[in-house]
């Protein structure tokens, strides 16, 4: 942890002025209110639970009651801090402009002294704020020696002057000494007595008694202040009884006082004096009850008045009781109750006050009471305004109070006790009794610490002792503690490392704790009632969300464009930013995904999510290849909720509910837990026609979000916003695997699918015996071949047979039918002998070991095998040349993660960086661009989030509809959002991520990029996806200079006419053009040849007529130019250095250049392949093959899955095969059993053609077949 605490500048920006002057006793005393001692107390453990509890929640009420007075009186000023401005500003008015805190009034004064027969001298310095505040009678006349200066302006040195007295008639004088003053001052331009009238005339005495008024005499706050008062006695009641201080019907008496009751009261007076908030209180047969808020115990139970004056008089024998008792006394008055209550109570009368006291023999405090027949503490309220007015008058002086003499007597009784009156006064408000210390401490919390008062006590302690450390320091740098007292020394903790800084309504930034547990809402919503589309509850023209359980209010934030979680109880609390996907992922701005477990990422995504068990949450997110990854990338980016996670987990508890019932199950109850009886609506019959792999209850909910435009739209059109469309095409596509693995995992379940992938899965084994065979068959032995695994050659058969009730092992002679068993993985480990099984490593025979082999092997090659297995699959044409679709090739391994405050923010701003990006922008690299930056990290971080703001402000407004040019830009909000926080990234194959922004597939136009003005925080960029885009046929250069290190352009079937020419292209590496409009001219040459670093072109599907030069593109390797009408190949293709596909097929290219040979590797990676192609050029291609043995119309990489553990032996038997044969043996690949078993297929592939090539015969039959029928022959 840092030593220095990364919130230092904040808290003394926030620190109020006054607190600058507080004391360290005064410190000490307003950290006591955040401590509650009786927690640590063996009476307090060892007490009943239940009153534990009653007392903690007495506690937090009260925290929550001196909170919300706090809050209420957050105009309230001290009393300096009220004046200093006020004189300042009136002296000013007057051309007075020294600083008040270093300016002091001289006040001179003479006496005649007839012995020397001329004036002595003496002086009294007052810094002028206090003089101000002390006022002026009217009377009042200054010697001309008096003045005001600056304090080092005003040198005063001692001097003796001679006296003398006649000693009788005769005898001569006696001279004596007398002391006197010399004054040598340098005036500054304002005379006491003006300064005096001006005083009088600002009468601060008046106007801070005018403002004690306003803030203190108002009905919310007087009724703040009662709550407060109750809550105080409710606890020193809950505690006292807790301690058997009080009996049952004394607390129930005070449990009648709190709740209203008539129950009598009466203020206590000793010596006549009154004793503020003390009260005595009717405990009927009791007694009374003695009420000293402020002392431990605080309520003490008393049979009588005497017995009030022994508890009293022992109490005050000791020193730090005595002290705690000045609270309860005028300020005034003080000095006259002490001096009584010594000649009374301390039987020697003149012991020190700290010391304790021997209680005198006749010790009478002349205990009186005058009970109190208003609203008691209504009545102690009024008495306690009573008082801060009277003692704020004594230390600022209205003018019609102002009196000399008075004046001095105060000034020189607070100094012989060590005070100052300007000490005082900046601690007024806290120093008047008990009531407002708490009340003032949560005021200093306040103004740093945002919800402090939900905190633990410990926190706010260790809060308020921050503050004292910054306060105490200022106060040495401002001269207000004395030069060599101690004072604490600034320190950092874990609480400061926790909390974040967040800038309220005020626009000033407090510390917050990142807690919601506040904010829960107690409102009972119906149970009826649904969510919207955005997982909202709309309820009495209010919103709300539930996140983790719980019930959040909410409001729309229309200046961040964002909503934001409102504090059921505190209007004005700090309002947590919300974010969401659209669909019910709601989380608060601040959380960190990155650190949340797989159960909480699934239930985070809505209600619907909550009732299942984390099992099935796992399972579920096996069943859809959906890991935390991906759900953190759904809450961090916004991406929509996958939709078949909700529809395998309600699949899984319907199924669940069919086990449960056994044997009792009636038939159809799966499907009519899960689809539900209510009639399909003719627009989800239609998209079952259109997608007939979707189930209704599926297909309903993917139409849950159309609104009614959108709906109208797809029953009378068939038309489906473009979203949607692609997300049903996913889900079409992926529907397959899903449900095959579900019958994996759940035998109930199985389908043909299931049977499919788990016999692609034992294929796909490397420790397949070769001598192993397993066959499915359906109804009997010699059934119909469902599905296969190993070679028909292997010596050892297995069968497992399919039958209506199940599956049965094949044992041989079959006189009756087998066991049948539901589970496929267990009758397959059944089926094989022992010896195989060891094999395989499957050490059971019950199916899980089977099991968890699939789904490990489904897991690793998830991306291809619904495709492949259930997909119309075609070769790739583009290889992905170290670009993946922005999932990791393997789960990232956890990287450390720095913790701390700073950390902390960074990260809520841009969630996925690294300890190193961090680090780096910090600037403790000397590499790092941030080094020379002098703004401190806490101001950097202000202003990113101030841009941030900004931006998500702005692309508002630019996205706002327009009636007379509909658009789609707000569907790009989120994505630019997510490249600004770094969130949106593509992996590469050999490592790493470039940042991107997929703004593809929005229906963007020119005018939308040419209007979208972006800052310049764009520049970590590398991938820019525009694709889809059709009526796009610009890249306006105010929107493509915001990516000045764009490694990627993709504007795939867009409307180009030409290649974009690139403001800085020294870092493209890959430009995928395919699908445009562009034919080529110089002006396409010229900006291509500025994109000299390329490494992957894609021209494909453009009208080029003309090809391309591309002698310029010295890193080419990959180059698509098919369809794109061409009549010669390209120039520079034998400059090209290790090439992955040079793809020119579906022109209609002429001829070759004469003499045309290109290096082996470009050869091979050549592919001209053309229905168009005329006989001249094909009969070069065929010569040039018989030359160089590479066959120019096919890239080589279109046989690479033949040739996966092939040899030379392969290799040699394919080069013999004819060369039109070879090229149409590709189709088997789209073909069984290549698809489902590809390992077994090539195993048979090359032992068909082996036996084919090595036997004339075979040879000249077999090869006139149609190459796709290979596997059909009898071989």
């Amino acid at each position: 942890m840092p030593a220095i605490n990364p919130h230092q500048a904040l808290l003394e920006a926030q620190l109020p002025h006054w607190a600058g002057q507080v004391t360290p006793n005064q410190w000490a005393a307003l950290k006591r209110t955040q401590t509650a001692p009786w927690q640590a107390q063996a009476w307090f453990a060892n007490a009943a639970p239940d009153l534990r509890e009653t007392v903690h929640a007495s506690q937090a009420r009260l925290t929550q009651a001196q909170a919300a007075l706090a809050g209420s009186l957050k105009g309230l000023k001290h009393i300096t801090e009220f004046a200093e401005p006020l004189l300042q500003r009136r002296l000013a008015e007057h051309g007075f402009h020294a600083p008040l805190r270093n300016s002091q009034l001289l006040r001179v004064e003479r006496s005649w002294q007839w012995a020397a027969l001329r004036y002595l001298y003496r002086h009294r310095r007052d810094n002028l704020l206090q003089a101000a505040l002390q006022n002026f009678a009217s009377d009042e006349v200054f010697t001309a020696e008096s003045a005001i200066a600056l304090n080092e302006d005003i040198q005063v040195a001692p001097i003796l002057v001679q006296g003398s007295t006649p000693l009788g008639m005769q005898a001569p004088l006696a001279h004596f000494p007398l002391k006197s003053e010399h004054y040598q001052v340098e005036r500054l331009p304002l005379e006491p007595a003006a300064f005096a009238i001006l005083c009088r005339d600002l009468d601060l005495g008046k106007a801070y008694q005018a403002h004690l008024e306003q803030h203190l005499a108002q009905p919310p706050t007087r009724a703040l202040a009662i709550r407060v008062q109750k809550g105080r006695l409710r606890l020193a009641a809950d505690l006292a009884y807790l301690r058997h201080l009080l009996d049952g019907s004394t607390r129930d008496q005070i449990e009648q006082l709190l709740q209203g009751g008539a129950v009598r009261c009466w203020q206590l007076s000793l010596f006549g004096t009154p004793l503020h908030e003390v009260m005595l209180i009717d405990a009927g047969s009791a007694g009374l009850a003695l009420y000293l808020p402020g002392h431990d115990p605080a309520l003490r139970q008393c049979s009588n008045l005497n017995a009030v004056h022994d508890t009293l008089a022992t109490l005050l024998l000791e020193p730090n009781a005595r002290q705690a008792f000045t609270a309860y006394i005028r300020q005034d008055q003080r000095t006259h109750f002490f001096d009584l209550l010594q000649q009374n109570l301390d039987a020697a009368g003149n012991t020190a006050f700290d010391r304790p006291w021997q209680r005198a023999g006749q010790a009478d405090l002349r205990p009186t009471r005058m009970a109190i027949t208003a609203e008691p503490f209504g009545h102690y309220q009024d008495l306690h305004l009573a008082r801060l007015k009277h003692e704020a008058s004594l230390l600022a002086v209205p003018t019609a109070m102002a009196d000399a003499n008075a004046r001095t007597r105060r000034l020189e009784e607070w100094e012989s006790l060590g005070l100052d009156a300007l000490g005082i006064a900046a601690f007024f408000v806290p120093g008047a009794g008990t009531l407002m210390l708490a009340v003032t401490a949560c005021q200093l919390l306040g103004e740093a610490f945002e919800g402090y008062q939900a905190w633990h006590e410990g926190d706010r302690h260790l809060a308020l002792r921050h503050l004292e450390a910054v306060g105490l320091n200022l106060a040495l740098i401002g001269g207000f503690v004395a030069a060599g007292k101690v004072v604490p020394k600034l320190f950092n903790s874990p609480l400061m490392e926790s909390l974040q800084q967040v800038r309220g309504n005020d626009g000033r930034y407090r510390l917050w704790n990142e807690d919601l547990t506040p904010y829960r809402s107690a409102v009972t919503l119906p149970e009826t009632l649904q969510p919207n589309a955005l997982g909202q509850y709309l309820y009495e023209g209010r919103h709300f969300i539930r996140m983790d359980g719980q019930l959040f209010e909410q409001r729309f934030d229309h200046d961040l464009q964002q909503w934001r979680v409102i504090h059921p109880n505190t209007p004005d609390a700090w309002q947590p930013p919300l974010t969401h996907n659209a669909q019910g992922a709601w989380r608060g701005q601040h959380e960190q995904p990155g650190q949340w477990p797989f159960a909480q990422l699934a239930r985070r995504l809505g209600q619907a999510y909550t009732a299942f068990t984390p099992e099935q949450l796992t399972q579920a997110g096996r069943l859809c290849g959906i890991d935390a990854d991906y759900l953190r990338r759904v809450h961090l980016e916004g991406r929509a909720t996958p939709p078949l996670l909700l529809d395998a987990l309600q699949r899984i508890a319907a199924q669940a509910e069919v086990e449960a019932l056994a044997d009792r199950a009636p038939p159809g109850l799966f499907e009519h837990l899960y689809n539900g009886s209510v009639p399909t609506t003719p627009s989800t019959q239609k998209l079952l026609a259109a997608y007939p792999r979707l189930s209704p209850a599926l297909a309903t909910r993917l139409l849950a979000p159309l609104g009614e435009a959108e709906s109208l739209a797809w029953e009378q059109q068939g038309l489906l916003p473009i979203q949607l469309r692609q997300a049903l095409e996913q889900v079409h596509s992926e529907l397959p695997l899903v449900r095959a693995l579900e019958g994996v995992l759940q035998p109930a379940r199985a389908s043909s699918d299931s049977e499919r992938l788990l016999f692609s899965a034992l294929d796909a084994m490397p420790d397949w015996p070769a001598d192993l065979r397993l066959e499915l068959r359906g109804a009997s032995p010699e059934g119909p071949l469902l599905e296969q695994v190993g070679s028909g050659q292997a010596s050892t058969l297995r069968r497992v047979i399919k039958l209506a009730e199940g599956y049965e092992v094949d044992r041989g002679e079959r006189p009756a039918p087998g066991p049948r068993d539901p589970d496929l993985c267990r009758a397959i480990e059944q089926a094989l002998p022992g010896s195989h099984r060891d094999t395989l490593g499957i050490p059971t025979a019950d199916g899980s070991s089977l099991r968890q082999r699939v789904l490990g092997w489904v897991e690793m090659h998830r991306q291809t095998l619904a495709q492949r297995l259930w997909g119309h699959r075609a070769l790739l044409r583009k290889p992905m040349v170290s670009l993946r679709g922005g999932r990791p090739l393997d789960p990232e391994p956890p990287q450390p993660r720095l913790a701390g405050s700073l950390a902390g923010a960074y990260r809520r701003l841009f969630p996925n960086a690294t300890d190193w990006e961090f680090e780096n922008w910090l600037g403790n690299d000397e590499d790092s661009p941030y080094i020379d930056d002098i703004r401190s990290p806490t101001q950097r971080l202000h202003d990113l989030q101030q841009r941030l703001d900004t931006l998500r402000h702005d692309l508002h407004e630019w996205a706002r509809p327009d009636p007379q040019r509909p658009h789609q830009r707000h569907l790009a909000i989120r994505p630019i959002i997510n490249a600004w926080r770094r969130l949106s990234t593509v992996a590469l194959e050999g490592g790493g991520r470039l940042h991107s922004l997929d703004l593809s597939g929005l229906e963007l136009v020119n005018q939308d990029l040419a209007s979208l003005a972006l800052p310049d925080d764009f520049t970590h960029v590398q991938h820019l996806s525009l694709s889809y885009n059709r009526s796009l046929s610009q890249l306006p250069a105010g929107f493509q200079e915001r990516f000045p290190n764009l490694n990627r352009l993709l504007l795939t079937d867009c409307r180009f006419d030409t290649v974009p020419r690139l403001g800085s292209p020294e870092h493209l590496a890959w430009l995928d053009l395919e699908g445009n409009r562009i034919t080529w001219s110089t002006q396409a040459q010229q900006a291509l040849n500025r994109c000299a670093g390329l490494v992957v072109l894609d021209l494909s599907g453009n009208p080029l007529l003309q090809a391309p030069d591309l002698r310029g593109l010295a890193n080419l390797r990959t180059l698509f130019l098919n369809d794109c009408a061409l009549s010669e190949l390209p120039q520079g293709l034998d400059q090209m250095v290790e090439p992955i596909i040079v793809d020119v097929a579906d022109n209609q290219l002429l001829r070759l250049p004469d003499g045309f040979n290109l290096p082996r590797p470009v050869a091979e990676a050549l592919r001209l392949e053309s229905e168009w192609l005329g006989a001249p050029v094909v009969a070069q291609i065929e010569a040039y093959n018989a030359a160089h043995q590479v066959d120019l119309m096919v890239c080589a990489s279109d046989y690479q899955e033949f040739f996966e553990q092939a040899g030379p032996a392969e290799m040699a038997l394919w080069q013999r095969l004819p060369l039109q044969y070879r090229r149409d043996l590709r189709a088997l690949l789209d073909l069984e059993p290549f698809l489902s078993r590809p390992r077994y297929a090539r195993t048979e592939f090359w032992r068909r053609l082996a036996l084919i090539d090595a036997d004339p015969v075979l040879r000249q039959q077999w090869l006139t077949h149609p190459p796709y029928d290979l596997f059909n022959l009898p071989l």
